[in-house]
């Protein structure tokens, strides 16, 4: 895509049709399998070991130039470089911030590690600190809903200005706030607020905010019996519907659907809600190719500080600068003062001298006062004033003439003749 230019917005329709295929993405043979097979030209992953799944996105219609393919950590740094970013959501949301981290370069990013804490946040900065890629967890609507406020007035006060918000969520509210109709009327009620601050998000911060709907749950593999009674698939696409009819996905800058890189390897979610790692980078492809209409400006961001007054200059350097132009000022020598030691082999070509030579006889065409004691073989004073007088009409003289003086002056510079042998009067 890159090498056509930014997507156009109007690829949000496709940048989520794609499918899941066994083949060697980083394979060219491979690929031409796969364009036989599935008729599918886009990848975004790439594994480079025979049978396993890539992600791959369906051909779209040429008009719609929609070439989607995979960001590396190269295209993702000219869109995100010196930007805030934050991701804010449930566990599926932090699992999706990992894989986008994995794919800017941060390797290890969401490695299995029970010492550490699940439900905190996470702070991370990339591409030497110019670029902060943070994660909220906020696992309920109303934690959603506070944090975004919260965001919102850092902004508003003059703090950091977020460029890309990434929210997901509503697994938890159907496990734990969502039994009675009045759990019910206060979560449509709380998602209708949230509604309107992602839409304030968007005006007062100019930040692209995106929603990323929540995971296919594998129902055998819910591994508690309260999971199994509230947070079944059927539950979960009852709740996503909610979310729909509420507002939050026409609110959004654009939405991530969780089931469409998840339904066909539902059977690989382990604890019927998570997935391997290299699931959910197909999710964060979906993303990145669609920072193309979510950032366009990227490659003009503003936010580098110029360096201070000074920063470049070194006063020693400029004193040795200061000192050599005065040498070539008081000994008349470009050389700082090197052409003097030829004098020490041959007599009468010190540079001052030569200078007395090389414009006396200028001097004295120019009726200049002081001409006659440039051009004496030994300077009567070491301090001497010339004074620029009005210089007298020229004679017409006839080109033969004019031609011979030229010459003769030439020969006087070039050594052949003495001053004093030529008259150029």
């Amino acid at each position: 895509a890159s090498g056509v230019g930014l997507l156009p917005s109007g690829c949000d329709t496709f940048v989520n049709n794609g499918m899941w295929i066994k083949t060697d993405g980083c394979n060219t043979s491979s690929k031409g399998m796969a364009y036989r097979d599935y008729g599918m030209t886009s990848y975004g992953t790439c594994a480079p070991h025979g049978g396993a799944y890539t992600w791959v996105w369906k051909v779209q219609p040429s008009n719609s130039h929609c070439r989607f393919g995979y960001r590396g950590e190269s295209k993702i740094k000219n869109a995100l470089s010196h930007r805030s970013v934050v991701f804010v959501g449930d566990s599926m949301s932090r699992n999706l911030y990992y894989s986008s981290l994995r794919a800017i370069g941060v390797d290890g990013a969401g490695a299995y590690d029970a010492t550490m804490p699940k439900h905190t946040d996470i702070s991370q900065t990339v591409w030497d600190g110019t670029t902060p890629v943070n994660f909220k967890w906020a696992p309920l609507a109303i934690d959603q809903l506070n944090v975004l406020r919260g965001l919102n007035r850092i902004a508003s006060n003059g703090g950091t200005q977020m460029d890309l918000v990434v929210l997901g969520g509503g697994a938890w509210d159907r496990l734990h706030v969502y039994a009675s109709d009045e759990d019910r009327q206060s979560h449509a009620s709380t998602l209708k607020e949230l509604s309107r601050e992602m839409k304030r998000t968007q005006k007062e911060s100019g930040a692209s905010v995106v929603w990323f709907i929540p995971t296919t749950i594998n129902d055998p593999a819910l591994n508690t019996e309260e999971k199994r009674d509230h947070m079944r698939e059927e539950d979960m696409e009852s709740m996503r519907s909610v979310y729909s009819h509420n507002g939050v996905l026409s609110a959004s800058s654009f939405v991530i659907d969780g089931t469409a890189f998840t339904k066909s390897r539902v059977s690989e979610s382990y604890d019927g809600v998570h997935y391997p790692h290299d699931v959910y980078d197909a999710g964060s492809q979906i993303l990145f190719n669609a920072l193309d209409w979510l950032l366009p400006d990227w490659g003009i961001v503003g936010h580098a500080t110029p360096p201070k007054i000074g920063k470049m200059a070194n006063p020693l350097y400029g004193m040795i600068m200061l000192g050599m132009v005065i040498i070539g000022l008081v000994f008349f020598d470009g050389f700082l003062g090197f052409s003097y030691l030829a004098s020490v082999f041959v007599k009468g070509i010190k540079p001052i001298d030569l200078y007395d030579e090389a414009y006396s006889a200028l001097h004295r065409r120019l009726g200049m006062n002081g001409a006659d004691t440039l051009s004496s073989p030994k300077r009567s004073s070491k301090k001497h004033k010339v004074a620029c007088v009005v210089p007298t009409p020229k004679s017409k003289t006839s080109t033969g003439k004019s031609r011979r003086s030229i010459d003769e002056e030439i020969e006087v510079l070039l050594g052949k003749r003495n001053v004093g042998e030529v008259d150029f009067t």
